[in-house]
C-alpha cells in the first residue's frame, strides 16, 4: 500500500476536524474510524453524528476549491479539496454518505500494490513505500 505518511496524518486531520466543526448543537460529536476490506480493497471509514450534507444539492461541487455550504463555521473552503487531492495522489479514491441531520461517512478507499515506489513527499524527503 503505497502511502506518503504527511498526507496520511492530513486526511485524518481534516476528516476528524470536520466531523468536531460540523456537529449538532446540543449534541456531544461523536467519529468513529474503522477499517475495512471491500472487494480486497482495503478502506478507512469516517463516521460522524454532525449535521451531514446536503447531497442533492452540494454533492458536485463538495471537492471543489473554495466551496463552503456551512457559513457559520470558520474555514476557505480548501479541506475536502485538498483531502481527494492527496487521496489520488496515492492512487486512491474517496466516497462520500450524507443526509442533512443524520450525519456524514467518507469512505476512503486505496488500492494494494506489490511494487515498490520511491515517492518525494511535501518535506521533499525520499519515502520507500
Amino acid at each position: 500500500l503505497p502511502t506518503i505518511p504527511a498526507y496520511i496524518n492530513n486526511i485524518f486531520y481534516n476528516l476528524i476536524s470536520n466531523g468536531i466543526k460540523f456537529r449538532k448543537k446540543d449534541v456531544n460529536p461523536v467519529i468513529e474510524i474503522y477499517t475495512r476490506l471491500q472487494n480486497n480493497i482495503p478502506m478507512i471509514l469516517f463516521k460522524d453524528n454532525g449535521i451531514g450534507i446536503n447531497l442533492k444539492k452540494h454533492g458536485d461541487k463538495l471537492f471543489q476549491p473554495y466551496k463552503r455550504f456551512e457559513l457559520s463555521t470558520q474555514g476557505k473552503g480548501l479541506g475536502l479539496h485538498i483531502t481527494r487531492t492527496q487521496i489520488e495522489a496515492m492512487g486512491g479514491h474517496i466516497e462520500i454518505e450524507s443526509e442533512p441531520g443524520k450525519g456524514t461517512t467518507f469512505k476512503v478507499h486505496f488500492p494494494i500494490t506489490n511494487e515498490k515506489h520511491t515517492t518525494t513527499n511535501p518535506e521533499n524527503k525520499e519515502v520507500m513505500e
